[in-house]
């Protein structure tokens, strides 16, 4: 009698909302609701079901409270094979030929020294194992990684998730190493082609997974889920839909550019040089930055990757140029969020490289976060940022190529006079928003790495580097889609190495910049 009486009342309640829906919807025209609802609209006495109700609800008042925790589920269409995967001996063969297709373009097209490999070298690989190498800095911190997104898409895409698909990678990496170079298999490549491929491809395959996130995306969508992420479109085209189709995930991507002027020197300390300014440099430069942020910073980390951040800055000038790429994705958090406060701990991975005349440093690095945001007042928010990181493997130029080559006259630098490093790194973020108008903006990452024995190359040397990076900004917005803003980018480098060569050394630069910056999506 009770469930009878409940079921009256509900039914009952559902007919006031669809005739509430319909007083309502004579003024608002909205394609999104479908015919079948429509002609229900017409009978006063029709009985609506929960699914319609909240079709109607959300078309008409707009996202409700539970369509905002739904635009953080998967969404499993019709044609979506999501939960199966295709047999891991094919996967397998697909990373392999991948292998085989850049050796033959590397020997027969290229005619590449390094792919004149055979079973020869094969043996040496096992007989005498793996060597750090130090091929072109580029090759190893930018190529590397790429070429391992690649065999991780081949996983990805045939609905492996982001651990399974690492392994993968981790397979592709050690093939080529061993089989398809005549150079020594190095650990290097192994680690930054596996881990930081993987961060590259799962960052790749969300991008790409947004733009193509439907059943019947137009060609341009099509064309821009293809060049982001070439081998996982192909194989959701050859297989099927194994992976899941991303819904609805809120993107932020900003543009700026600007001009400045930046000063810099270079000191050695002790010995001759012993407080003397060695270099000095004062010039205008040309500014370009690019901020993607996946996900929101509270969200909750289902999979790997539900949250990450890719920042990527130039500068240039007559005297030099400066370029850092950093990519941030969460593996996994806990936290809290309401009404705009948060609280997150999570534990992440960070690839961070930072390349020019300053100095040629990367970090690839396992650490947790503390991410605290409050409204101080109505019209004020503060944000602060706790990152803490172990360096698995980094990378540091030695910076005394001028002396290594007076007492070595055979040496010849080429971005390629650096050593390996572990250690710490510490990330520091302070932000302040005043009226959805006002921004203040501080972030300073400090790095400090010792050199790994055994990994310097020809007359190197070993001991400390450590990189502190700072960026303090504020800015105001003009328009909803561009802010102006003036920025102060501070870099020093400094080692200390144990040399009777190389003493003491420390390189900064401060570049001050004016510069606009264009919200092409998000808020």
């Amino acid at each position: 009698m009770l469930f009878g009486h409940l079921s009256k009342l509900f039914a009952t309640i559902l007919v006031l909302c669809g005739a509430l829906f319909a007083q309502q919807i004579d003024s608002v025209k909205i394609a999104a609701i479908p015919d079948s609802i429509r002609e229900k609209l017409k009978d006063e006495n029709a009985v609506f079901s929960i699914e319609e109700a909240r079709i109607l609800r959300t078309a008409i008042l707009g996202d409700s409270v539970i369509m905002e925790r739904e635009k953080d589920t998967l969404v499993v269409p019709k044609d979506s094979l999501y939960g199966t995967h295709v047999n891991p001996l094919i996967v397998s063969a697909e990373v392999l030929g991948q292998n085989a297709i850049v050796w033959a373009w590397d020997y027969y097209v290229l005619d590449k020294d390094y792919a004149h490999t055979g079973p020869s070298y094969w043996k040496r690989n096992f007989r005498e194992g793996w060597k750090w190498d130090h091929n072109h800095w580029a090759i190893n911190f930018y190529g590397h990684p790429y070429q391992g997104s690649m065999y991780y898409a081949a996983a990805r895409g045939s609905g492996y998730g982001f651990y399974s698909s690492l392994l993968f990678a981790a397979l592709g990496s050690s093939t080529w190493e061993m089989f398809c170079e005549t150079e020594y298999p190095a650990p290097n490549d192994l680690i930054s082609t596996s881990i930081a491929g993987s961060m590259f491809g799962e960052a790749l395959y969300r991008l790409s997974r947004a733009a193509y996130n439907k059943p019947g995306a137009p060609w341009y969508r099509q064309l821009a889920a293809f060049v982001l992420e070439p081998a996982g479109y192909v194989q959701r085209k050859a297989f099927g839909n194994r992976d899941f189709y991303t819904g609805w995930v809120p993107i932020e991507l900003a543009i700026a550019t600007g001009m400045g002027s930046r000063f810099g020197s270079v000191y050695r300390m002790g010995g001759k040089n012993s407080d003397e300014v060695d270099a000095e440099w004062n010039d205008r430069h040309g500014f370009l930055a690019v901020s993607l942020e996946y996900g929101k910073p509270y969200t909750k980390v289902k999979r790997p990757f539900d949250y990450f951040q890719a920042e990527f800055m130039s500068e240039g000038g007559f005297e030099g140029a400066v370029l850092q790429l950093d990519v941030m994705g969460k593996l996994i958090n806990r936290g809290v969020h309401a009404r705009g406060h948060w609280l997150d701990f999570s534990f992440n991975l960070d690839y961070d490289t930072f390349y020019g005349d300053l100095a040629t440093v990367s970090t690839l690095s396992l650490g947790g976060s503390m991410d605290i945001a409050l409204w101080l007042t109505p019209r004020t928010r503060f944000r602060v940022i706790n990152q803490l990181y172990w360096i698995m493997l980094g990378s540091a130029d030695m910076g005394y190529d001028d002396i290594i080559q007076e007492f070595n006259p055979d040496y010849h630098p080429d971005k390629d006079s650096y050593q390996y490093n572990s250690g710490v790194k510490y990330s520091l973020t302070l932000e302040t928003l005043y009226k959805n108008k006002w921004k203040f903006f501080s972030k300073t990452t400090i790095d400090a790495m010792k050199t790994i024995e055994g990994t310097t190359p020809d007359y190197g040397v070993t001991g400390w580097d450590f990189l502190l990076l700072n960026k303090t900004a504020l800015e105001y917005k003009l328009l909803n889609w561009m802010n102006i803003g003036y920025r102060l980018d501070t870099y020093v480098k400094m080692a200390a190495y144990s040399s009777d060569i190389a003493e003491p050394m420390s390189r900064r630069i401060h570049a001050y910049t004016l510069y606009l910056n264009f919200h092409l999506l998000g808020e």
